[in-house]
């Protein structure tokens, strides 16, 4: 029974690593791992048996309450009394309870928006512990008094969060952030996952239902972040990944960790002195461009997503600072999305199809991230998502925003078999809680006319083949070239480079000219062109596309080429371009002769 129990758990890990498209060679979570933490310690059964009669009596009595207000009658008025008692239980019950509580409130394919803004609240009001404890535990972790490791200490907490809290200190001289996790809290996290994925395979067949895949599988993917979050070690490791990301980028300012003085129980990290990015009085005393700021962190926040695949999970107010020199500045990476290069380049498709309009398409990219189950018939979806995107855009981009396209798709959620991954879900919180801030600094900001020259610059000047292929994509629709798309994607881009070139830091980086860090004056389309030329080469479809695009309707479209060559005029090296082309020449010639006697003798 324990070995078919064990089979069963590593498919449903090996279910979730094929629905992320990625395979983890080491993880600290597992159901095998979870029940033998549980079951080999001492007393484990009556525990169990307690904290299983704990959780169900508190939850009990909640679920009654809810019961009889049904019973009774009562209509929306009793909700906010139920939000907040539904809040304080889960604070009551603990640290993995209370996380819970902040994953629903990302979850709309669960919860309901009433109660989900309540539980929003765990994720900024947690109840800190004793300050003796944490000093404790930071002479415990680095093995020295405290008095020997820092001057000073600030005697309240800065932050107090579900896992752990975050102190102010002075080491060496220079002010530091400190973050202890809470005492004794790995034990009861390891019990009540066990009762969690206990509970979970009883349900299996209504999730399944509701939401198209299996309840132990939800609980595995919340297991798995949750011990990932428990360990500061691995925090410290998130840190120095957004280090090497943004090391050539003198925008972005990411903190420097300790590791000397950290543990998997302690994090010492560089403190950063910024102005909190919900201030934009402060921001403008600073000299610092409302409007370029947030450009800045819009490209920012879209480099973590397709560029890097490792994205902030929690970039609230307390998490993200304006320099005052320009840059922003993230804190807290416990929490991080990790997205594989599949899922990438599917989310890159998504933004293909959506430009294109092409909605069946859309609807299996959901399937192919992991929304849909494999196998579900897309055919009814496809007219809701197309009333969406259309909805949202129909007026122009300056009116799409993220917050009325996911109240929308909230509700697709419940009238399809759709289940939001964990991963996506703190990918659709950050983008909300990002575009939230926005808001706040400049009230009539519009997301897509930041976000757009972002992608245009990315799809034009990135030399991967993936990207060149769908930059193909978004300038032949049904089979015709779209002089106008690209016209507007050299526009947009230009625009990007010259708003990221006003910024403060950005423009004492290349006084300074520090290192390989990526200061960009202009639009740089060289290697774009090479490339571009060497497919229009090689590639007898696209020559042919080409061909017809410079003639279509019967007429030369020269106006059309003088308008592109005008605007990219100064954006390209011409003599790098020539000798490449010089130097290709003999290799294309080979090619080309090749394919040319491999088409006659496929036509003989």
């Amino acid at each position: 029974m324990m070995r078919f129990s064990q089979e069963k758990s590593s498919k449903a890990m090996e279910e979730l690593d094929f629905e992320r498209g990625v395979c983890f060679p080491f993880r600290k979570y597992t159901p095998e791992t979870v029940r033998e933490n549980v079951l080999g310690s001492r007393g484990a059964v009556f525990s169990l048996f307690g904290r299983g009669v704990e959780i169900l009596s508190k939850l009990g009595i909640y679920w009654i309450t809810l019961f009889y207000d049904r019973l009774v009658g009562r209509g929306l008025e009793i909700v906010p009394l139920r939000a907040e008692q539904l809040r304080n239980l889960l604070c009551d019950l603990g640290p993995s309870f209370i996380k819970s509580g902040q994953v629903l409130a990302n979850r709309p394919d669960i919860v309901r928006e009433d109660y989900m803004n309540e539980l929003c609240i765990l994720q900024d009001d947690v109840p800190s512990f004793p300050n003796k404890i944490a000093f404790t535990i930071i002479e415990e972790e680095v093995g020295a008094p405290l008095e020997q490791i820092f001057s000073k200490i600030s005697s309240e907490t800065i932050a107090a969060a579900s896992l752990g809290q975050v102190y102010r200190a002075t080491l060496r001289g220079s002010v530091e952030e400190v973050a202890i996790k809470r005492p004794e809290i790995e034990p009861i996290i390891y019990r009540d996952l066990f009762l969690f994925r206990t509970l979970a395979s009883f349900l299996n067949g209504i999730s399944l239902e509701k939401l198209g895949c299996n309840a132990e599988l939800i609980v595995d993917e919340f297991g798995e972040k949750l011990l990932e979050e428990l360990d500061y070690t691995l925090e410290a490791r998130n840190i120095e990944d957004f280090l090497e990301n943004f090391k050539d980028d003198p925008t972005v300012k990411i903190p420097r960790v300790y590791k000397e003085f950290s543990g998997s129980r302690v994090l010492v990290m560089e403190w950063i002195d910024g102005i909190r990015c919900t201030d934009p009085q402060a921001i403008k005393e600073a000299g610092i461009c409302i409007t370029d700021f947030l450009t800045v962190g819009v490209s920012a926040a879209l480099r973590q997503l397709l560029e890097f695949g490792l994205f902030h999970g929690d970039p609230h107010p307390g998490n993200i600072f304006s320099m005052r020199d320009g840059r922003i500045a993230y804190v807290d990476f416990g929490n991080v999305a990790v997205l594989s290069q599949q899922n990438k380049q599917i989310l890159i498709d998504a933004v293909v199809h959506a430009v294109n309009e092409d909605y069946v398409e859309m609807a299996n990219d959901f399937t192919r991230l992991g929304f849909l189950a494999p196998g579900t018939d897309v055919t009814p979806i496809v007219p809701a998502l197309e009333a969406i995107w259309q909805n949202s855009v129909g007026k122009g981009v300056a009116d799409f925003n993220f917050r009325s396209v996911t109240e929308k798709f909230n509700k697709l959620v419940y009238q399809y078999p759709i289940r939001i991954p964990e991963r996506f879900s703190l990918v659709i919180r950050s983008l909300l809680t990002q575009e939230g801030i926005c808001f706040t600094l400049q009230p009539d900001f519009k997301f897509l006319e930041v976000a757009y020259p972002y992608v245009a610059k990315r799809l034009l000047t990135d030399p991967d083949p993936a990207l060149r292929e769908r930059l193909i994509q978004v300038l032949f629709k049904d089979g015709v070239f779209q002089w106008k798309r690209l016209e507007n994607l050299i526009v947009l881009a230009k625009e990007q480079v010259a708003i990221m070139s006003r910024n403060p830091a950005l423009q004492e980086a290349s006084r300074q000219d520090i290192g390989n860090r990526r200061v960009e004056r202009k639009l740089d389309l060289t290697d774009t062109l090479k490339d571009g030329a060497r497919v229009v080469i090689l590639d007898a479809s696209i020559r042919r596309k080409l061909l017809l695009a410079l003639t279509e309707d019967s007429k030369l479209h020269i106006q059309e080429l003088m308008d592109i060559y005008r605007l990219v005029e100064g954006e390209f090296d011409i003599p790098s371009l020539a000798i490449d082309l010089v130097q290709r020449l003999p290799v294309a010639t080979r090619d080309m002769m090749l394919a040319w006697s491999e088409s006659v003798l496929v036509d003989r």
